[in-house]
């Protein structure tokens, strides 16, 4: 199972030009152009398109930014890379027609998103026309049903997976979830929290391990960034092994 790190951090300030060695996750509304030149040097990359934002009460020309992710998409090769998750906002017809779109200008496939409320049927319907889709897990209602019925989560992945079809939890960062759910990848967050809140991460008898700052301490950010970010491509490592 690959785990991807998602989410901005502070990854370039302290670590050597030269690595790689980790899978990484990161959007098209936040990917900087530093970042943007060097995507095919990890070891695997997913763009995320940024589509959450809009949802956050940003202004975005639709159609611009469409042909953006496209320009992006093509310039630096981008293999592997999501649809823009708008069913909520806009509809399931208009999605596909913008999924078909960034598709026919790419060349490639991207990979769909599902959302338990759009039925299991249409869930079967992108395992069928796709080897590599996404389960949404993150967000309130969609991490909820995650977490009150894993079984059924398991369930879908299983039934793609007998159709050899690749799942991605999408913000999926249950430890325990993660040995039993057999996932083809899943990405997170995570790892920032212990930097925002000065908690530090161990990866401790084969899952992550949060340590509380003491009351009344203070951390050094930066290193416990450093430290956080080194443990969690700990648990990489040990995820690709499963």
């Amino acid at each position: 199972m690959k785990m991807f790190l998602a989410g901005s951090g502070l990854i370039k300030t302290w670590l050597n030009d030269d690595f790689y060695d980790f899978y990484r996750l990161q959007t098209f509304y936040h990917i900087s152009k530093d970042e943007a030149k060097v995507i095919n040097k990890y070891k695997g990359f997913l763009l995320d398109s940024g589509a959450f934002s809009m949802f956050s009460g940003v202004k975005v020309d639709l159609k611009k930014y469409i042909d953006d992710y496209i320009k992006f998409i093509n310039q630096y090769n981008v293999k592997h890379f999501f649809e823009l998750d708008l069913y909520e906002l806009i509809g399931i017809k208009e999605t596909e027609d913008i999924r078909s779109y960034i598709e026919k200008e790419t060349g490639k496939k991207t990979i769909p998103v599902f959302h338990i409320y759009l039925g299991t049927n249409y869930y079967k319907k992108l395992c069928k026309e796709y080897k590599y889709i996404a389960i949404g897990a993150s967000g309130q209602h969609d991490s909820r049903w995650t977490r009150t019925h894993p079984e059924k989560l398991k369930k879908l992945v299983l039934y793609a997976k007998s159709q050899k079809v690749l799942v991605h939890g999408l913000g999926y960062t249950n430890h325990k979830g993660l040995k039993e759910i057999p996932f083809y990848s899943v990405d997170s967050t995570s790892w920032l929290s212990g930097n925002r809140f000065g908690s530090v991460y161990k990866f401790e008898n084969d899952t992550m391990v949060k340590h509380l700052k003491p009351s009344g301490k203070r951390v050094k950010t930066n290193e416990t960034a450093k430290n956080n970010f080194k443990e969690w491509v700990k648990y990489q490592k040990y995820l690709d092994k499963i």
